[in-house]
């Protein structure tokens, strides 16, 4: 499998402006939460865990069949809170599957575009937490 004909994504969301970046544990979560698949083109792992935060705040993405050529794997980091990765691992790959640009090949601009669509919805959605 070319680069060409496999693009996969690895993104990072903003932190949650609603989030406590205070709150530890006195004892770290060492439970893990896996999950593996595999298509046509490629299998894939995954792991997580909660660690010293008082709950887990990182979400994550795993779609080995975006279209008939594309995988999307994305890690969605909470920086103290979960509210934002949760909504960026339900909703962005499915704004990128509509935009234009990538549905004419421009990956790059679709990816950015995407994020800024992010923004765009928790902003003019006062119920967008309703949405997860």
């Amino acid at each position: 499998i070319t680069q060409h004909q496999l693009h996969s994504f690895l993104f990072f969301a903003s932190p949650d402006p609603f989030g406590d970046m205070g709150t530890y544990l006195s004892k770290p979560k060492t439970e893990k939460v896996s999950e593996d698949g595999e298509n046509d083109r490629l299998r894939y792992g995954l792991s997580s865990m909660q660690g010293w935060r008082s709950s887990m705040e990182d979400a994550h993405s795993a779609i080995p069949d975006l279209d008939s050529s594309t995988s999307f794997f994305a890690v969605y980091d909470g920086h103290g809170g979960k509210v934002v990765a949760k909504f960026c691992a339900k909703f962005l790959h499915k704004e990128l599957l509509t935009d234009e640009a990538y549905l004419a090949g421009d990956l790059s601009a679709s990816v950015r575009r995407a994020f800024l669509r992010m923004d765009e919805m928790m902003c003019g959605n006062k119920k967008w937490r309703e949405l997860l």
